[in-house]
């Protein structure tokens, strides 16, 4: 119906499970490395998360990246009887049915046992396993008895809302818990995921213009609360709404009613807080027009100010300059402009400017982490400043050294004392960094020769090892080595190159990048006038 209006091929927010729309935000990637780390140490691995966060299409997209070593399939018949649990995984696997009646857990042990001696190892993924009995669940610990050599013949994917947690938690299950080799628990999206979420879907559906306005995204954010399955639902309501409406984009307007269909609940962060903030305005106004009224006094505005954290002495001047720069600070897309720039590129960048770096092979890194974990990988970062005084704005934080550190906003150097910078700036950012020469962000047995000949390399630099001869897969010595480096940077050793670790790599490994303890290769185009230098601010 408004598929052609907006120039889709298809559907953007179908509920269906599609492997093929599923966008990986910063926990499903984080999620996806722990399953994959865990399938490969074999026994149970555990996926938890609330009603609607992707569990199971996170779940079809780990089988399509395991398909081509294992044998993987996902159980779909709902397995209630203790007594059906290996007839029912037979079925689910095609594995031909016993003569014998009782013979069901001898062929599948004879399945399983074959396919490891045919180099294949067998993923069973379990999903809704909230809903497991005990007595099923022991059935399933003790298939994860068989094994060979120290192999497991089989690992299992353990997929379900967060009871599971607490049910696995039992003493009943304590046996069946303690085999459990990674868990994790799937978050909701943030507020920049959901936007880039959005983005994502209608890109895979045809359309590379933003249909949704900024507004329009941040209703559906707070009404879906980053929970994706509602996020479809609200969308696709608030397409159909803009399609009979005639508008060229979803608006603010209608996506509040999609909302309000799709859950029955008004919006109150678009309706009832401004009722809320025009109330109080009128209410000062008239305590302002009454006292002059009365007494011939008028409201006087409060008069905010900002301690100036500048390393010389700062005079008025100086402290003027440092509060009109705070003011026109407020844009994060401004400062991501500046931190390019920092890189050595065109300032000129639109507003998503995350999604435009591929075409340089560079990517953005968001993180919530601590401020000095953020120092700690040497990269130049955006981050979010607050004083109580004056809100939040945002600057680049461009180098630091052990007392004093350099900010870069309102297109302007500051420097400012690290205490006062530890004070301002507790966690979060955003930082660039530079992809392997393939572009891609994840390395593991399944990588190219070139994302594995570039890890060698690279972790050879990281550990002082000599090389080898050119490799031309993903070896055991190079996932060995890999952990090595894992361990050594406070990572989890599990043997797959993902973003934190090859953003680490890259840094260690292009001495060109721009680094917080070292000079960027370039300067923003509009530099800091003398004046300004002079004053030391």
């Amino acid at each position: 119906m408004y598929q052609s209006y907006y120039s889709l091929n298809k559907a953007p927010f179908s509920i269906s499970t599609d492997p093929g729309c599923f966008y990986l935000s910063e926990p499903h990637q984080e999620a996806l490395q722990h399953l994959m780390y865990g399938i490969h140490q074999g026994g149970f691995v555990l996926l938890t998360g609330e009603v609607g966060t992707g569990k199971t299409t996170l779940a079809r997209y780990l089988l399509t990246q395991l398909e081509a070593q294992m044998a993987v399939v996902m159980v779909q018949e709902p397995l209630t009887a203790p007594d059906k649990v290996f007839d029912i995984l037979n079925r689910a696997l095609g594995v031909s049915e016993p003569e014998k009646p009782d013979a069901h857990f001898t062929v599948l042990h004879q399945y399983l046992l074959g396919n490891i001696q045919a180099g294949k190892q067998t993923v069973l993924v379990i999903d809704e396993a909230q809903h497991l009995s005990f007595a099923v669940l022991e059935q399933l610990r003790l298939l994860t008895n068989l094994e060979i050599e120290n192999q497991k013949l089989v690992q299992i994917l353990l997929v379900g809302q967060p009871e599971l947690q607490s049910l696995l938690q039992q003493p009943e299950l304590r046996q069946l818990s303690q085999r459990i080799t990674a868990r994790y628990h799937l978050s909701s999206l943030t507020r920049d995921d959901a936007e880039a979420y959005i983005r994502f879907r209608l890109q895979v559906a045809g359309n590379l213009q933003p249909i949704f306005t900024s507004k329009a995204i941040d209703v559906v954010y707070r009404m879906s609360r980053g929970t994706p399955r509602l996020m479809n639902l609200i969308c696709e309501r608030a397409l159909l709404g803009a399609y009979s409406a005639g508008e060229p984009r979803v608006s603010a307007a209608t996506a509040v009613q999609a909302a309000y269909e799709i859950t029955g609940k008004q919006d109150s962060g678009s309706t009832g807080a401004l009722v809320a903030y025009l109330c109080a305005l009128l209410l000062m106004f008239t305590a302002g027009w009454f006292s002059w009224q009365q007494w011939g006094i008028k409201p006087v505005p409060e008069v905010k100010k900002v301690e100036v954290p500048v390393v010389l002495p700062p005079d008025k001047t100086a402290v003027a300059s440092f509060e009109q720069a705070i003011g026109h600070a407020r844009d994060e897309s401004a400062a991501m402009s500046m931190l390019l720039a920092a890189w050595g590129y065109d300032t000129d960048t639109p507003e998503n400017l995350c999604d435009e770096l591929s075409g340089v092979n560079l990517k953005c890194y968001r993180t919530g982490e601590e401020a000095k974990k953020i120092i700690a990988l040497n990269y130049p970062v955006v981050i979010r400043l607050f004083d109580k005084q004056v809100g939040s704005w945002y600057a680049v934080l461009s180098s630091i050294e052990q007392d004093h550190a350099t900010l870069i906003f309102d297109n302007k150097e500051w420097q400012v004392a690290t205490t006062w910078l530890k004070s301002h700036w507790q966690k979060g950012g955003t930082l660039i960094w530079s992809l392997p020469q393939t572009g891609h962000s994840l390395i593991n047995r399944r990588s190219p020769v070139d994302d594995v000949r570039w890890l060698e390399a690279s972790l050879g630099d990281a550990l002082g090892i000599l090389p080898r001869a050119p490799l031309y897969r993903f070896d055991t010595v190079l996932e060995e080595n890999l952990k090595k480096y894992q361990q050594r940077e406070g990572l989890t050793p599990d043997g797959i190159a993902g973003e934190q670790t090859l953003l680490r790599l890259s840094q260690q490994r292009n001495v060109s990048q721009p680094r917080l303890n070292g000079e960027s290769p370039a300067r923003i185009q509009d530099e800091p006038s003398e004046k300004d230098k002079a004053d030391g601010v």
